[in-house]
């Protein structure tokens, strides 16, 4: 076989290792809470025929205008649900997916990188990535935004052509009306612009970008309130929300104590690696320090980092590679211990790829199941079976399936549109009452629901279950309702 054609086999075979590994990584079928507020939404717009500016959802008192920055989504999920079922929202997630982590590809080979380096780092980042598609939820479409932008800007930096920047412009347009996260996107050309202003090139080409970028996300259904909402949504604290918390208390709870300890691991493997850096590029360090500190403040955000590490670093792996190859000291041991070497690096990807190919066959990647583990499924059958009807006060995560599976005859007391409907005193006293804490009636008596869904296994359920003004309808797994007498 002449060299040529063994290149291309050998890219071909990691083509397709990055395929196999990332259907595993894509394959979760299990229901996103929000997913069930994207379908209510895009339910109501379809059969109003107009977007719908005051909540209509909910029985407590909400804000003046409802700005749901997540609209588009809701707009797009619902008809795709409605028409290909489970199936199509999660063949929309595979497409978005491996569009991001084929620009993550694209991005680290048009930086120089070698192809085997990229896909080791694309192994490293898999299990972080697999954070955010483990459910269909509007970031998949800022995942893709985000990668898109760093491919952009880095083309734009790299070959000095600036028609590269203007694209993200109409990108912006479309981010910021289908999810919130399009001000990452306004951070990273921000990043660019000032780490190349202190590398002492040119700068003016990513401001000017920026500013006009900015300007366009003024274009949406809220106009200017909109951007209220973001600088009140970017600052506020959300402490009894765990994807929020920062890594070390994500650790310590143990909610997302796999990813913590993982987003650690990546973290401790990238610092050596930039500092030995010969080739000191500013820009690149300033957006994985910014990317690494956005994953540390927020679980959530730790697929930032993932992106941006497995674009970046592979050029890093790669220099790395090559001076180890010019040391002949090292050049005279390796040739001792290549074959192990080699062979321990084919075993790693090979289990890697193969395991998470794997879980994508068994499993059932296009399914999207509300499971009775996660959903208080049962409970919602009785309610239906026995056409109880009226205010109901659920469980955080489940309030938005309640806004998919019985509204109009029930409205919600609080769900997980959170900021974006409910006032602040609103949600002070909703999480005193869920943490049952010491004043956890004021919720109860402010605004009476005539049933409550929480979990079985919470403090405020024990409470409930010894109020004389509450009786137990339901207790299932997971779950229990009460009605008041």
């Amino acid at each position: 076989m002449r060299p040529e054609e063994h290149y291309k086999l050998s890219l071909f075979s990691i083509y397709l290792g990055i395929v196999a590994l990332y259907l595993g990584v894509f394959s979760s079928s299990a229901a996103d809470p929000d997913l069930w507020g994207y379908l209510a939404f895009g339910r109501l717009f379809w059969e109003k025929g107009s977007l719908p500016y005051h909540d209509v959802f909910s029985y407590t008192p909400t804000k003046t205008i409802w700005i749901y920055h997540e609209w588009l989504t809701g707009i797009i999920f619902f008809p795709v649900y409605k028409i290909f079922g489970a199936g199509g929202l999660q063949l929309l997630k595979y497409l978005l997916g491996m569009t991001t982590v084929g620009l993550v590809y694209a991005t680290a080979i048009r930086r120089k990188a070698r192809p085997i380096f990229a896909l080791l780092a694309l192994i490293l980042a898999g299990n972080l990535i697999k954070f955010g598609y483990s459910p269909v939820r509007a970031q998949v479409f800022t995942f893709l935004f985000f990668i898109l932008s760093l491919y952009l800007l880095d083309n734009a930096r790299t070959y000095k052509n600036w028609k590269y920047l203007w694209w993200l412009v109409p990108i912006e347009l479309v981010w910021c009306n289908l999810h919130g996260g399009f001000v990452v996107g306004l951070g990273m050309i921000g990043l660019y612009a000032l780490g190349e202003a202190f590398s002492g090139r040119k700068y003016l080409p990513y401001a000017a970008i920026l500013l006009i970028a900015t300007l366009v996300t003024f274009i949406n259904p809220y106009g200017y309130e909109y951007w209220g909402y973001m600088a009140q949504a970017v600052l506020m604290p959300r402490p009894e929300i765990g994807e929020w918390n920062n890594v070390f208390s994500a650790v310590l709870s143990g909610e997302y104590r796999g990813y913590g300890i993982l987003y650690v691991i990546v973290f401790l493997i990238s610092v050596p690696l930039i500092l030995w850096y010969p080739k000191r590029d500013l820009t690149t360090g300033i957006v994985l320090s910014v990317t690494a500190i956005m994953g540390f403040l927020h679980i959530r955000h730790i697929l930032f980092f993932a992106l941006a590490f497995g674009a970046y670093l592979p050029v890093v792996l790669t220099e790395f590679w090559e001076s180890l190859k010019s040391n002949p000291e090292i050049v005279k041991r390796y040739s001792r211990f290549r074959m192990i070497g080699l062979t321990l690096i084919i075993l790693i990807v090979c289990y890697a790829v193969g395991s998470s190919f794997f879980r994508f066959v068994s499993g059932t990647p296009f399914d999207l199941r509300a499971s009775s583990k996660y959903y208080p499924v049962g409970a919602v059958e009785v309610i239906k079976k026995y056409n109880l009807k009226g205010n109901i006060l659920p469980y955080f995560e489940w309030g938005e399936y309640l806004l998919w599976t019985l509204y109009p005859d029930s409205k919600v007391g609080m769900d997980g549109r959170y900021e974006t409907v409910y006032k602040d005193e609103v949600c002070r006293d909703y999480f005193d009452f869920l943490f049952a804490r010491e004043n956890w009636r004021n919720f109860l008596n402010k605004y009476p629901p005539q049933m409550v869904l929480v979990r079985s296994e919470s403090k405020i359920s024990s409470l409930l279950a010894n109020d004389p003004d509450w009786s137990l309808a339901y207790a299932g797994e997971g779950s229990t309702l009460f009605l008041r007498h």
